[in-house]
């Protein structure tokens, strides 16, 4: 098997109807508040990959006369082929496309699944290896009964099903003695998980070392260990163990007889850990919460093939491990560490990771873009939509625009008003230069002062808005809208034909071409300034190109003038502090920025020139400037840019 392209549910958990959560054969993260569905979708794949290990192949889940089904109480049957089901849509290596499901008669033939190596972990999973009381010690075995042995095969048997049979044999005994067939089958199981637990002991103190340890704890040694002696005189057999209640009791005539009553006791997996080898006799009572969790971890992770450099396994193509806020007891120091586990293991499992918490949603984010591997992971959100009383799941880092069509999908009008106007913001954000888009102190401006100055922009560049768009943009309720209330139920409800025209406001601003162009007056130009009023007349010569960049940022990029000439009345080269001609006056030799040039023009020259003055009537071959760059915005265009 190649890869996961998908999850399928229907009428399982939260999701009354059909849904797919398409992961493209990449790793996962979701986030979703506690009660919004997340955990369902963990649990689809929990369901896929565990109920060809069941004697029933999972009926039960999907038949509503059996009191464990998890199917969800508002599904609608809507025809004949319609049934709650789970499913994934997968490819094999060869890229062929497959679909395997698990419904009401059980699962599909799953064979391509048993190859995988697959690994479940949640928070209730971790919680169980510690959850003994002050009084008792530690046994494994029911949490790895129920949540690992189901994984281990041997010779195509999980260790969970060698040991259900060995059970089910047991108890047909009666008060018989144990058949040559029951002890045999004992000492298969008991060989095969003590073969398992000595796999475990290789690698998991190195695991908790490496990935787990805080900097200035104590080394730990981890070990488990599964008994080889009877503790107890009145059970057999090493690991598992049959015990006899041999007796001497009244019958009904009054008579001593001997009794045999056979009860079952579990095996036992316990656990020493050392601490400077010094060994902890309690250790769910004597660490915390969150060391608990990471020596857990270090168990549950020393299944993994090829973390381990002495480990030279690879895992089947296709394993994954499936996490379901498996972290909450951990503080954000000791979750890197987790973090930065799975990253490094990415390149051998794929990794499902679900979580509620949006701050470790972001880091993880984070994480994988600094990994440099943000475009091998899916991102989704789900919430879950009370109106329509069913999970809604999106993904996170797609456009509004698509948001807000599947809210208007839905009937949620006010979600999905809400992304309308966050996609136009966008929109016409990236329509602008950055200096039109902040305020002086360099923040965002709202929607309204963007789209104002969005107005006047483009219509300075000779390409104004259409004037129904502008109407309907001042008409919409998006103008009210908080964006940063993301659920806001508004007093002044959205209607459908509100969003239909909001829609078409969005489609048309998209539409619009970006205005980018690089406007430049080549050096070596002579520019001509003609007082409009007044016989006054300049003229000088650019010593290299003038180029204002109109793109992300207004940029400007000025040239010096050089061999400037000018007359006034008449007179060449007049000099107004001295009101005199002077042959010799520094201007004639100068060659000051244009910038410079332009402000004294109309600060230290008496005749009322000002800087729009100078750029409507300076010419270039009897081409004025604004006609010569194609545009009445680049007079102010250039006063931007030469301010800057």
């Amino acid at each position: 098997m190649a890869k996961i392209n998908g999850i399928v549910i229907n009428g399982f958990k939260a999701f009354p109807s059909l849904h797919t959560i398409e992961l493209e054969g990449k790793h996962l993260l979701m986030y979703g508040e506690n009660g919004s569905g997340k955990s369902s979708i963990y649990y689809a794949l929990h369901c896929i990959f565990n109920s060809y290990r069941k004697p029933d192949k999972g009926k039960k889940y999907f038949d509503k006369s059996n009191s464990q089904n998890l199917v969800n109480r508002f599904f609608s049957q809507k025809n004949a082929l319609d049934k709650p089901h789970v499913a994934i849509n997968w490819s094999d290596r060869d890229g062929g496309l497959f679909s395997s499901k698990v419904f009401e008669e059980g699962c599909e033939e799953l064979k391509e699944l048993a190859e995988l190596e697959t690994f479940f972990v949640n928070h209730q999973l971790l919680n169980g290896f510690f959850n003994f009381t002050n009084s008792n010690s530690i046994n494994l075995f029911p949490i790895f009964q129920r949540e690992i042995l189901p994984y281990k095969y041997t010779n195509k048997q999980s260790l969970s099903i060698m040991y259900e049979q060995i059970v089910n044999e047991a108890l047909k005994l009666g008060n018989n003695s144990p058949t040559k067939q029951i002890k045999e089958m004992i000492d298969s199981f008991n060989s095969e998980l003590d073969s398992f637990i000595g796999d475990i002991n290789i690698s998991v103190s190195d695991i908790y070392k490496n990935y787990f340890k805080t900097e200035g704890d104590q080394d730990l040694s981890i070990l488990l260990t599964y008994p080889e002696e009877n503790p107890n005189p009145d059970v057999f057999f090493d690991g598992f163990r049959l015990k006899w209640d041999n007796r001497l009791i009244r019958n009904q005539r009054g008579e001593l007889e001997r009794t045999i009553n056979k009860s079952l006791i579990e095996p036992i997996i316990g656990i020493i850990i050392k601490e400077n080898g010094n060994e902890i006799l309690k250790p769910h009572v004597y660490f915390n919460e969150a060391k608990l969790t990471a020596i857990a971890l270090s168990i549950r992770f020393a299944l993994l093939k090829g973390i381990n450099p002495a480990d030279d396994s690879t895992p089947p193509e296709g394993s994954f491990l499936a996490l379901d806020d498996m972290l909450i007891s951990l503080d954000m120091s000791n979750r890197t560490k987790v973090v930065d586990f799975l990253l490094k293991i990415s390149d051998k499992y794929k990794i499902y990771l679900f979580t509620h918490d949006k701050a470790f949603f972001n880091y993880v984010c984070h994480e994988i873009h600094q990994s440099g591997k943000t475009e091998d992971w899916v991102y989704k959100r789900v919430s879950y939509n009370a109106n329509n009383k069913e999970p809604i799941v999106l993904d996170e880092h797609s456009d509004y625009l698509s948001k807000a069509k599947y809210f208007y999908e839905i009937g949620d009008y006010d979600t999905s008003a809400i992304n309308i106007r966050k996609q136009l913001e966008q929109s016409v954000g990236e329509l602008l230069p950055y200096e039109l888009k902040v305020d002086t102190k360099g923040r965002f401006i709202s929607l309204e002062k963007l789209w104002d100055k969005f107005v006047t922009f483009y219509s300075n560049n000779g390409k104004p808005l259409d004037p129904v768009m502008q109407n309907l943009f001042s008409d919409s309720k998006l103008l009210i809208l908080n964006v940063a209330a993301h659920y806001q139920r508004l007093s002044n409800p959205i209607y459908k034909i509100e969003l239909d025209k909001a829609f078409k406001l969005v489609d048309y601003v998209r539409s619009l071409e970006k205005i980018s162009n690089k406007l430049v007056i080549e050096g070596g130009k002579r520019i001509v300034f003609q007082h409009p009023t007044i016989d006054y007349k300049c003229s000088f010569e650019l010593d290299s190109d003038l180029e204002i960049v109109q793109d992300e940022h207004i940029v400007a990029r000025i040239p010096k003038c050089k061999n400037i000439r000018w007359s006034y009345n008449g007179v060449d080269n007049w000099d107004f502090e001295t009101n005199q001609q002077d042959s010799n006056h520094p201007l004639l030799t100068s060659c000051p920025k244009i910038t410079n040039f332009f402000k004294n023009c109309c600060d230290k020259l008496p005749l009322g020139i000002t800087e729009e003055m100078l750029m409507k009537h300076c010419k270039i071959s009897g081409v004025s400037i604004n006609d010569y760059l194609g545009g009445a915005r680049i007079s102010a265009l250039i006063i931007e840019a030469i301010k800057a």
